[in-house]
């Protein structure tokens, strides 16, 4: 089926007027310099077309030798000024582009740490990330050579005004000409560029799918998989067919241009002939002397190189905006949640309600989540079961404020999640996710998520003994401060996955929020270090509400209520005394089917 054509979100002249915008914000210096290098551009060539007909004109009226060389003297020392002005501000407009186009990683960088979550997650978020990214990580990204262009488009400009004027003066047929053929060259060179940026969702996919593959193989983390499994031929033969996939495209990029080249090279070659043509037949007609023919038919040179110039500025600033389109694209991928001025936050514990609450992820056509309706008191404690793919996570994600629902709303504390600053709204969680991030820091770090100058260290101690942790950080070379991730940094220690999830803990406990979300909190560690985790559970959350999700149910029964998920709707709700004495429910199901395994027999 034929692709549907998608035009740019923003034109050429709206992402110019951004990125000249965005440039006097972050270096005024780079704009002056680039304006002032364009008239430049235009003199260095034209004093060049005057010195070969001044010369010419000199000797066909035998000048002395004296007068000949003072003329080439000053022309040269006119060309030597210029190109020595024309290489500084080069050497300007190339470090401050360089600089420009770091401060444009910082704040796609930003963007990506700052978004909804949901739309960095989604496959077409993804993409965007990846198109905007393209645009930046190369030294001919369009925010690095967008200043180049601009002093290329404005000097091509002003040479074609400038030698347009002069050679009017011949014959308005060779402007006309080279005008009317050289507009229709940029035509067909515009046409490769266009089918570049329609068919770059064709490739982009296929070229995240191999940064993912590569990546993962070259991951610490998985190396052992690779070597148990003996993955190296079977990730070779995906790395092989990403490849072959992208070069299916690359050889459909090349083939389409290089048949618009061949046409191209024709109309310049036509072109060319023609002005020629015109030139020397009034040189034979006798209507020029030798020294305009010379400094004429060096601007028919050069004019032809001015005005394919324009249209190739063009053509290269069309090229860069759709490059701009897709960062800008990107840059406003909208915001579900408030980063500006909020409610006031809860003074405790607050109450949660959901009503009537769906969510459905962008790629799927069913929602995960249907319908719900429920509330948890402040400083309740529930939990929520039930079999892999239910909804329970994505119930996590969506408290959170990770997530914003399809339909319905949650309510925190008398105000749905929204109405508060979402950044304000984060310090009121501590959650505990499946997935910990950990980085090459000490332990102390690792936890307060800041620098030593502003970490409560006795609040470290603290939140190590409620977790479990104390003892096994104590026994550290540096005790705290020992860094972690020996794959990383030389004498750095490991940690256990058991020993990860209790150091997890640690950190949503020193973030003290008022809410705690433990998402399996547990399901790495043995059973003895579990049962102590929940023999003190009350000393941990203390007063505060906790959503506690696991697969095991014994650890359930330290919970006021109990919510059974199924199929993305609650199916039950209780204590776990109740739920386990209902013979035809869920809970009693799942109950049974784990406890045989711990059943003496």
């Amino acid at each position: 089926m034929k692709k549907e054509k998608v035009s740019p979100r923003y034109s050429i002249w709206s992402n110019l007027g951004f990125i000249i915008r965005q440039a006097w914000k972050i270096d005024k210096g780079i704009m002056i310099v680039t304006f002032l290098q364009a008239p430049i551009l235009v003199l260095l060539p034209l004093l060049g077309s005057y010195l070969s007909a001044s010369v010419v004109q000199l000797v066909s009226e035998g000048a002395e030798p004296f007068s000949l060389i003072r003329v080439i003297l000053l022309f040269s020392l006119g060309l030597l000024i210029l190109h020595v002005m024309q290489n500084y501000m080069s050497s300007k407009i190339e470090w401050a582009s360089f600089k420009n186009r770091f401060a444009y990683i910082d704040i796609c960088s930003q963007k990506v740490m700052d978004m909804d979550y949901e739309n960095i997650e989604a496959p077409a978020g993804q993409t965007k990330m990846q198109k905007a990214f393209n645009c930046l990580y190369n030294n001919n990204s369009g925010t690095q050579k967008i200043f180049s262009q601009i002093v290329s488009g404005l000097s091509n400009v002003g040479g074609l005004i400038t030698y347009s004027v002069l050679l009017l003066n011949v014959s308005p047929w060779i402007v006309a000409v080279l005008l009317v053929l050289t507009v229709g060259n940029y035509f067909i060179i515009r046409k490769n560029t266009v089918w570049l940026h329609r068919n770059k969702d064709n490739w982009v996919p296929i070229e995240r799918k191999l940064g993912y593959i590569q990546k993962k193989a070259s991951d610490f983390e998985m190396a052992k998989e690779i070597r148990l499994y003996h993955m190296v031929p079977w990730l070779k033969s995906l790395v092989d067919a990403s490849f072959r996939q992208r070069i299916v495209w690359w050889k459909k990029g090349e083939k389409h241009g290089m048949a618009l080249n061949f046409f191209s090279a024709l109309i310049a070659f036509l072109r060319d002939g023609i002005a020629y043509y015109v030139l020397i037949s009034q040189v034979l007609a006798g209507d020029l002397v030798l020294s305009d023919f010379v400094f004429y038919f060096s601007l028919i040179g050069q004019y032809s190189t001015w005005l394919m110039g324009i249209f190739n500025s063009y053509n290269g600033l069309h090229a860069t905006s759709l490059d701009l389109n897709d960062f800008r694209e990107f840059l406003d991928m909208p915001d579900h949640f408030n980063r500006g001025v909020g409610a006031p936050l809860p003074e405790g514990a607050p109450g949660v309600v959901f009503q009537n609450v769906s969510y459905r992820y962008s790629s799927s056509d069913k929602d995960t989540l249907k319908n719900l309706n429920f509330s948890v008191k402040p400083g309740e404690k529930i939990a929520i079961v039930g079999l892999n793919g239910a909804g329970k996570t994505t119930l996590v994600k969506l408290l959170s404020g990770l997530y914003a629902p399809t339909a319905g709303t949650i309510t925190v504390g008398e105000r749905s999640i929204p109405e508060y600053c979402i950044y304000e709204y984060y310090s009121m969680l501590s959650v505990v996710f499946q997935d910990i991030l950990f980085l090459p820091v000490s332990v102390s770090k690792n936890i307060a998520l800041k620098e030593e100058k502003d970490i409560d260290y006795d609040r470290i101690e603290q939140v190590l003994k409620l977790s479990g942790m104390y003892e096994k950080v104590e026994s550290l070379p540096q005790k705290a401060d020992t860094v972690v991730l020996k794959s990383v940094v030389d004498g750095a220690v490991d940690l256990s996955g058991g020993e990860k999830q209790k150091l997890a803990l640690a950190r949503a406990l020193y973030q003290n929020g008022k809410i705690m979300i433990l998402d399996e909190p547990t399901a790495a560690l043995d059973p003895i270090a579990e049962a102590e985790i929940y023999t003190h559970f009350d000393s941990i959350v203390e007063d505060k509400g906790a959503i506690y999700i696991s697969h095991r149910l014994s650890s359930c029964r330290f919970c006021d209520t109990i919510y059974v998920f199924d199929k993305g709707r609650i199916i039950q709700q209780g204590t776990h005394e109740n739920l386990v004495n209902a013979a035809d429910g869920k809970y009693y199901e799942l109950w049974h089917a784990q406890a045989q395994y711990y059943a003496e027999k």
